[in-house]
Parts: C-alpha cells; sequence; structure tokens
C-alpha cells in the first residue's frame, strides 16, 4: 500500500508525545539506502509515530520513508506491507523517533478496536491493517465526503473482518485507477453508490474479482460527483461469481468487435469446446459451466448457441458478448469513455480478435463475488 501525501503534520509535538505507545517485537522498517533496503527495529510505535533503533545519520526535520512490514525479507506483495512517511523530531542514544506525515484527512487509529485485545492489536498484521483502514477513509473522504460515516460504520463495526479486508483492497485499488487518471484529485462519486459498490463488492473473494470491482468504483468518480449510471452495473456485478466472470472477462477479450450502428457496439461469436471451458473456469464440471454460460445469457450478457444437435455441452458452445456485456466489462476495467474506445473499435469497421486487453483467465479461484 502506497500512500499519497497532501500535507505535512499539523498536530502540536506535545499531542504526539502524549499518543499512546506500545512495542510491537515483530514489526520492523525498511528504508532506502542507495538501491538496498536496509531494515530498522521498531522500539515502539503510535498513531503518530514511531521510534526506530537506528544509528543513521538522520536529523531533526529529515523527511524519511518508510516500508512497515513484519521482520524479515521485504515483502513482494503490496498487501502485507505499507509505504509512510516520517519526519525526524528526536534523537536518543540508541535511535530516533520520527513522527508521520499522513495525507491530508488520514485518521490512523491504533489500539483502539474494542474486538481485540491489546495483545492482538500489537501484532504487524493488525497495525497494517490499521494503516489500510486509514488509507480507505481518508480516500472516501475525499472523493464521497456524505459516504464517510455510512462506510467507517461498515468496515469498523458492519462487516466481518474476511469481507473487511476485501472492501479495503477494493477502495485501495480504485485510488491506484484513479491516480493514474487526469484530474484524479477533483473526482467525485454520489455516497449512495460508493456505499453500495465496498457493501456488495466485500463478498469477493479473488483479486480478480476485486479488480473489478475496484474500476467500477474508479469509473464512478466524475468532475460533477453526480453521475450514478454505475448503479445498473453495480446490480449485475454482485450477481456474479468468479467462474460467470472469467467467462464473461475470456468472451470480452477474445472476440471481434464491430459497431452495428452509431452507438451500438456488438460482437462476432467465438467458439468455446470443452477444453476451453475447462481452461476458463478452472473446472472439469461441464455441466456446471454450462449453466454458468446459460446464467450469463439470462442475464443479457452473452448470446449462447450450443453447437450440437443433442445441446451437449461436451461438443462446444458459440458464445459472444452482448452490447450490455462489452460495456460491464469496460466500466469494470476502469474506462469512463465509451466502451467503443475501450475496445479500440473503428466506427463501422468489423475488427480482429483484440490484443493486449485485460484478462482473469489466469485466475483459479473457484469463490463466489457473492
Amino acid at each position: 500500500m502506497n500512500l499519497s501525501y497532501a500535507s505535512s503534520d499539523k498536530r502540536g509535538f506535545q499531542e504526539r508525545r502524549r499518543a499512546e505507545r506500545r512495542t510491537s517485537p515483530e514489526l520492523a522498517a525498511y528504508h532506502w539506502t542507495g538501491s538496498y533496503p536496509k531494515q530498522e527495529m521498531v522500539r515502539d510505535i503510535s498513531s503518530t509515530g514511531v521510534y526506530l533503533e537506528t544509528s543513521e545519520p538522520w536529523v531533526d526535520g529529515a523527511l524519511i520513508a518508510l516500508t512497515l512490514q513484519r521482520k524479515g525479507p521485504l515483502e513482494g506483495n503490496f498487501d502485507r506491507r505499507v509505504a509512510v512517511q516520517a519526519r525526524a523530531v528526536r534523537r536518543e542514544v540508541d535511535g530516533i523517533a520520527l513522527t508521520f506525515v499522513l495525507p491530508e484527512g488520514m485518521d490512523l487509529r491504533l489500539w483502539e478496536s474494542p474486538l481485540k485485545s491489546a495483545a492482538d492489536q500489537t501484532d504487524p498484521e493488525d497495525i497494517l491493517r490499521e494503516f489500510r483502514i486509514a488509507g480507505v477513509l481518508a480516500f472516501v473522504a475525499r472523493i464521497s465526503p456524505a459516504a464517510l460515516e455510512e462506510v467507517s460504520r461498515l468496515i469498523r463495526e458492519g462487516l466481518s473482518n474476511y469481507r473487511v479486508a476485501s472492501a479495503i483492497e477494493i477502495a485501495l485499488k480504485a485510488e491506484r485507477i484513479l491516480s493514474f487518471g487526469v484530474n484524479s484529485e477533483r473526482m467525485r462519486a454520489p455516497a449512495h453508490l460508493v456505499v453500495r459498490i465496498l457493501e456488495s463488492g466485500s463478498w469477493a473473494d479473488s483479486e480478480s474479482a476485486q479488480q473489478l470491482w475496484a474500476g467500477l468504483l474508479a469509473t464512478s468518480c466524475s468532475l460533477s460527483g453526480r453521475d450514478d449510471s454505475n448503479l445498473a452495473f453495480v446490480d449485475m456485478l454482485s450477481q456474479l461469481t468468479a467462474a460467470h466472470l472469467r467467462i464473461l472477462a475470456a468472451a470480452c477479450t477474445k472476440a471481434a468487435k464491430y459497431m452495428a450502428g452509431v452507438e451500438r457496439l456488438s460482437s462476432k461469436p467465438i467458439t468455446l469446446t470443452a477444453q476451453d471451458m475447462q481452461r476458463i473456469t478452472g473446472s472439469r464440471d461441464l455441466i456446471r459451466a454450462h449453466r454458468d454460460l446459460e446464467y450469463l445469457a439470462d442475464l443479457g450478457l452473452l448470446t449462447l448457441t450450443v453447437r450440437s444437435s443433442s445441446f451437449s455441452p461436451l461438443d462446444g458452445s458459440d458464445i459472444a458478448p452482448t452490447s450490455l456485456g462489452l460495456q460491464l466489462y469496460a466500466r469494470c476495467s476502469g474506462h469512463r469513455g465509451s466502451a467503443q474506445d475501450f475496445y479500440g473499435v473503428p466506427a463501422g469497421t468489423p475488427i480482429s480478435d483484440t490484443q493486449g486487453m485485460p484478462t482473469l483467465l489466469g485466475d483459479r479461484s473457484d469463490g463466489a463475488a457473492r
């Protein structure tokens, strides 16, 4: 998790000293010296700062980029570490006290969970989780201030730990998607849409499903902050399992697209053999896979033709994403413009198989998104 910093710490030094400090023996802090990361031991940490046992010659006022994680090699998984900036404020014999320089609106609350013991709250994973929650709430406060209270209630009280973890991932992924766009700091979203996406998306149990929910949250943001056209897509995405999403992704990335009218995007069918279905869904159950195809067709996201007079899924199926299915996948991939632009379709001209599009085919999780 990377935090973007919009403001320096505005609290006084005495307030920082009063924040409750606790030890976390398994927590470490990394910083970079040249091209190599160096691990420092954390003597204690609070909601406003950290004390590192280090001989680094940092002077008071120096700004240091830190990565907090459990002791051990530097984590390659961004979900298991947080990046934070800190300013050196006091040197002692065995180390340096630093105060966190948090993004504007970020309210870190260590040691405040009523559901956990004091010992539990000093586990590195619990500390990192609180940083991530604070980052999510700061992001929500920026894109939809009216949604902050309800999202805070969901994350801190309303959802299970499993669903909280998923909601956090969706929000942070959406923030990253927005950061690559223009006017990212000015983007706003309707409160009811933000709450619906995080609450419904919290059931997602695969990274690819979380990424699609994140794309939907990112494309719910606009300069006006009043565009709720994604609401219908929230309802659709809530009804799809991880297997459904892999099938839809395959159809949308493989099928040739063309403009069937002035504004209507369409596609040509592709043939999926039994082996294709097993590869895409990660399951040998072809009967179930065919039911998944029928379900997507019933939702209006695919057209389906079974290539056999006996209608056996063993003989393969012809599928094509509908205009609605193509729009859903484009929005969930973080594209706010027209689906035609997302798929790179020239007006009035059929195109060959799309190349270089996002795909979920490598995700073999068989869990449900709802």
